[in-house]
């Protein structure tokens, strides 16, 4: 079938895997979906992507149990990894009634959750079940001694390789690098280095190790080429564009618009503030706010002096119109750049010069945008590179756009980084579908003339993603720079507690967003975009041949 670098390996692979790993090679639902299509294709592969999905959450019962179930699967793994899955799946059950435990989650009830789990415990000792819930809480509170609390108590000897790998994973999301190395490799001995290669990197990138993190990742990639993940964040370590910062090419206009968040505003100038901001203009619209907002911009007014233009509008038009009335302004146009930030987040003060860092990478793009972290937890990623994803059946005939159905015409975006934690999975840069729009980066003639952000989407957040859309079928893709992060004060996915209300206006919003596009301009975007993915890899593996990091 060839190697990662070659036309024959992808162009031979089973379209649907195909399509997944171009997307990603981690995660573990993601990973085991991948694994199950491709297991009648390519065996081999399949066999070597559901091992992969299982070291991902090794502490998961439930991916133990359904691998357990798989006839004919557990051979082909080696015996220690065979029985570590068995006794996890075995000691792993979950309870019949759940209701008042995942109620607790939803309100976010740190102690209540904490304190059900340890009298879970209590009353059902030594069932897993308890400890991944306990895991994933104290992941999305980023309470990593919680989790180590967890682990710290008696296991039989078949799931220490899952326990030592969970163990180092939590000492390095604390800050405990050293501790977490020889429990990593400990379990590598088990499950094998190159599934769980993105930690290994990190860890020994937070070592100071930076040559054993790319020869990790390098070893991982020529022996299971269909890592994608992994050769991505090679190709950026060998070339140093984790540590590249470049100016922008041109002039900059900072583009802000609040209602009635006079808190998070001030804390959004702060970081600008305190950022490098290599002379950029910032344009301040107060969207009618009856808050103390006005005053804030006041503050910051003085601060900034004449770097801030003031717009005061007497009532809220909405997010859409906001961004359309900053674009229309003549001082805006007269920028080469426009950037636009949401007035809930915190840039780091780098930030200017790692989006020209993507700018000089990737020059003809539609659009630039950053990893989003969590303001609370910050390990949690709300937002990385995202990929236009129709469900399985829907690509075929039937009706551009079926007005009586709930999803008129459904496709979404990819949500890989929903299942992980910021852990180096997501530390690349490449072209996407889309990129989230509290942070995003436009060539100023380019905003233009893709027109405004959709009015009928407001409020929301699809307008931003239906503007990459439009752009997508022009050929103008969004690039992701996954070494800018900033922190995001709104949650988002499972850490989100929104009210009905909310919940209404947004499944309203993302009907009258699919019902703008018809099946085959969606069906097109996937097609092109897939394409883009698997020729910037090429071409990026093709570099790390010729330059000796890959074996070729």
């Amino acid at each position: 079938m060839g190697t990662i670098y070659s036309d024959t390996y992808w162009s031979g692979m089973y379209e649907p895997v195909r399509r997944k790993l171009l997307m990603g090679s981690v995660g573990a639902k993601h990973l085991f979906d991948a694994g199950a299509h491709a297991l009648e294709s390519d065996p081999q592969l399949g066999v070597e992507m559901l091992l992969a999905a299982y070291v991902s959450n090794p502490m998961d019962g439930s991916i133990a149990t359904q691998l357990v179930q798989v006839e004919g699967l557990l051979p082909l793994f080696p015996s220690s990894v065979s029985s570590c899955l068995k006794a996890i799946a075995a000691k792993w059950k979950q309870p019949e009634n759940l209701s008042y435990f995942m109620r607790i989650v939803s309100k976010r009830d740190d102690e209540k959750v904490k304190k059900y789990i340890y009298s879970s415990l209590e009353k059902e000792p030594g069932n897993l079940f308890w400890i991944q819930q306990g895991l994933v809480h104290a992941g999305a509170f980023a309470d990593f001694n919680f989790g180590l609390e967890l682990l710290s108590g008696e296991f039989p000897a078949e799931v220490l390789p899952a326990v030592n790998y969970s163990k180092a994973f939590f000492y390095y999301m604390g800050g405990n690098a050293a501790e977490a190395f020889p429990l990593l490799m400990a379990a590598a001995d088990v499950f094998g280095l190159n599934n769980m290669a993105h930690p290994a990197a990190s860890i020994s990138l937070k070592l100071g190790e930076r040559e054993t993190a790319t020869s990790i990742l390098s070893g991982a990639v020529d022996s299971q080429p269909w890592r994608v993940s992994e050769a991505m964040r090679l190709y950026d370590l060998a070339c140093g564009l984790d540590e590249r910062f470049v100016p922008l090419p041109g002039s900059l206009a900072i583009l802000l618009y609040c209602f009635n968040k006079a808190d998070e505003l001030d804390s959004t100038l702060a970081s600008l503030h305190r950022s490098e901001l290599h002379g950029a203009r910032i344009f301040m619209l107060d969207n009618g706010s009856s808050d103390g907002t006005a005053e804030v911009i006041s503050k910051w007014q003085y601060e900034f002096g004449k770097q801030m233009v003031r717009i005061d509008l007497p009532v809220n038009v909405g997010a859409a119109a906001a961004r359309n009335w900053l674009m229309n302004e003549p001082q805006v146009q007269e920028c080469d750049f426009a950037v636009y930030l949401d007035d809930d987040v915190e840039v780091e003060p780098d930030w200017i010069s790692r989006f020209g860092a993507a700018v000089e990478a990737y020059p003809d793009a539609g659009v630039w945008g950053c990893k989003v972290l969590d303001h609370v937890a910050p390990p949690v990623m709300q937002s990385v590179d995202l990929h236009i994803i129709q469900p399985v059946g829907d690509e075929g005939e039937g009706p551009e756009v079926d007005l009586t159905k709930i999803a008129p015409n459904p496709f979404r975006c990819s949500d890989l980084h929903l299942h992980l934690l910021d852990s180096g999975y997501f530390d690349f840069m490449r072209p996407c579908g889309s990129v989230t729009g509290c942070c995003h980066l436009f060539r100023t003639q380019k905003l233009l003339d893709n027109g405004g952000f959709s009015l009928f989407l407001s409020p929301s957040q699809y307008d931003d993603l239906e503007h990459d859309l439009r752009s997508c079928l022009k050929g103008d893709f969004p690039v992701y720079q996954g070494h800018l992060r900033i922190l995001h004060r709104k949650r988002t996915g499972f850490a989100s507690h929104s009210n009905t209300a909310q919940e209404g206006n947004a499944l309203g919003n993302k009907y009258k967003m699919q019902a703008m596009h018809p099946r085959s301009e969606i069906l097109q975007i996937m097609a092109d975009e897939e394409r883009l993915l698997q020729s910037d890899l090429e071409k990026k593996m093709q570099y790390l041949v010729r330059k000796g990091v890959l074996a070729g």
